[in-house]
């Protein structure tokens, strides 16, 4: 058995004019003196644990995700646009792969676990295909859907953790997002030359050409059919844009918490980087047509660049607005108790957001027209429960410290 014992003296010293209290303690018979600091040191800037406001931002947008996925019958004004535009519905998945950018940022600002990315990418791939099955044509191989949500979502987990093994800094994000939208630039406007009128139409666009060739016209969306899949290969590279934007704002954030002087040192930087997204976003779309006559429209079929650049400088705003209100040292604690829910659905949003999708899915495409119907009828009682129910299973998973991880 060991014991430990400690006894404290308590002197005074006159240092000058000025009274000094020396310390001095005994432990298992050692005597040790402190240094000489004459005034206790101040408190240092919170530096360490997690950012909250990338929890409640992502929370907010799983609150939508999950109305969304709840709804029976989706609002023309809201469902996705048929090819150019952006309705509500198309913010959605890129909100959270920028988001998700931004956290592989915080995850990966150190190091890279080179091991365990293979089998996260397989788990999702293998995940992805077994959600594509039970939405879709369940286990019918002749039809089978190989790309999908999940599946675009490895691809963006790879090139994340590939691209921090080349630089863990802020500007080197903003270069990667940078050359990725060139690059998704200068593939769409080529393209466009070779279709008739120089645009870029369902029946002519990468996504027509590489996903039918690659997996095969039975396997992509629709059965090939619609001439586009928005989870295509081509549709990684961009959403890998909106990705490495939100890992350039994450390591802004954490830059700023670095340096220990406060939430208010990431307000340059992330405006500024926001400012640049959304200067970026507009080039991509004008410069095509300036110097080739052939535009590249904002749209998410094709995740173009213009469409990406611009989510991720709204994205990166209202990052900064929770930032600077809930990361403070002195955020109210009843505020912090206000958006817990909202963290809680953050610190698990991969399993809420594709898991509401399973749900409403098997739902939707299961249910018996009776049942539908009375779904719609109380479309706002559907909705509630939905989200509520995701958010306590939310809160329960967090009190037990349980989250699904990429």
């Amino acid at each position: 058995m060991r014991v430990s014992m400690s006894l404290r003296v308590g002197a005074v010293k006159v240092v000058g004019n000025r009274p000094r209290c020396v310390e001095m303690r005994w432990q298992s018979g050692a005597v040790t003196t402190p240094a000489e600091p004459t005034t206790a040191p101040r408190a240092p800037a919170r530096t360490g644990g997690r950012i909250t406001s990338l929890d409640v931002v992502r929370g907010l947008m799983l609150v939508v995700s999950v109305a969304v996925n709840s709804l029976v019958v989706t609002p023309p004004w809201f469902e996705h646009a048929e090819w150019e535009g952006v309705h509500g519905l198309d913010l959605v998945f890129p909100v959270f792969v920028t988001l998700t950018g931004c956290g592989l940022g915080f995850a990966m600002h150190r190091r890279t676990e080179v091991g365990g990315l293979a089998r996260r990418v397989l788990v999702l791939l293998a995940v992805g295909l077994l959600y594509n099955a039970l939405v879709a044509n369940p286990w019918s191989a002749a039809t089978w859907r190989y790309p999908g949500v999940l599946q675009l979502y490895a691809g963006v987990v790879l090139v994340l953790a590939l691209g921090h093994l080349l630089t863990r800094s802020a500007r080197g994000w903003f270069a990667i997002a940078l050359v990725l939208a060139l690059v998704w630039t200068g593939v769409l406007a080529w393209f466009a030359t070779t279709c008739p009128g120089g645009e870029l139409t369902r029946a002519c666009n990468p996504s027509g050409v590489v996903d039918p060739a690659v997996f095969g016209a039975a396997h992509v969306y629709g059965g090939g059919q619609p001439g586009h899949d928005p989870e295509g290969l081509p549709a990684v590279l961009g959403a890998c844009v909106s990705a490495a934007a939100g890992a350039c704002v994450g390591h802004l954030l954490l830059s700023a918490r670095s340096r220990g002087r406060g939430t208010r040192a990431a307000t340059a930087p992330v405006l500024a980087a926001a400012a640049a997204f959304a200067l970026l976003a507009g080039l991509t779309a004008a410069v095509p047509g300036l110097l080739t006559g052939h535009e590249v429209p904002a749209m998410k079929r094709l995740w173009t660049p213009p469409f990406a650049l611009a989510v991720a400088a709204a994205v990166a705003v209202v990052l900064l607005a929770g930032h600077l209100l809930l990361d403070s040292r002195r955020t109210p604690a009843l505020l912090r108790r206000a958006v817990w829910p909202l963290e809680a659905l953050g610190r698990n949003s991969l399993l809420v957001y594709f898991g509401s999708h399973v749900v409403a899915a098997l739902v939707l495409h299961r249910a018996a027209p009776d049942v539908l119907e009375r779904l719609h009828s109380a479309q706002w009682q559907t909705t509630a429960v939905a989200v509520l129910a995701w958010t306590a299973l939310a809160a329960l998973l967090h009190r037990l410290r349980v989250y699904l991880r990429p």
